[in-house]
């Protein structure tokens, strides 16, 4: 009679089996939490432009007119870091010392992707912020917007 020894553990085939279905199910793991990060993203430009409106709106009740700006400015970046009052400049640097009853903002909000950002035209009367989004969101499909008084849609401002 023969002695077989029994062997425990996995086979080559059954590892490998194993190691590519765990491979499948990270990759489609991934790919649905980047098409879930794009939705946070977006939701989170959203929530930023619907703050800076109100603080323009704040603004525009205290001055009489929203910040008039000639040429389209990045918001949260280089000379719009902040919102203080007209006679201080309207959207002003960082390092700008604003008085603390003017301060509508003390730090306006970037895109969250450095390749995207928030941009502001503006004049006494009206203003527009332009912005995009990934993904479809609660404002429709993803795009172009236009944040400014009335609402965020696909129409520019009144500047």
């Amino acid at each position: 009679m023969t002695n077989l020894k029994r062997q425990n553990g996995f086979s080559l085939i059954e590892l490998l089996v194993i190691i590519i279905i765990i491979v499948i199910l990270a990759s489609v793991s991934i790919i649905a939490l980047n098409g879930q990060r794009a939705k946070a993203r977006d939701a989170k430009r959203i929530s930023d432009v619907k703050q800076v409106r109100t603080a323009l709106e704040f603004y525009y009740s205290d001055e009489g007119a929203y910040p008039a700006i000639n040429q389209p400015i990045v918001l949260g970046q280089g000379s719009a870091m902040k919102l203080c009052s007209k006679v201080e400049g309207g959207f002003v640097a960082a390092e700008t010392a604003c008085n603390q009853e003017t301060t509508y903002m003390t730090e306006i909000p970037t895109d969250p992707l450095m390749d995207k950002q928030y941009t502001y035209t503006g004049s006494i009367d009206g203003y527009d912020i332009t912005f995009a989004t990934e993904k479809d969101s609660s404002l429709g499909n993803a795009g172009i917007y236009h944040a400014h008084s009335e609402a965020i849609n696909n129409s520019p401002g009144n500047n």
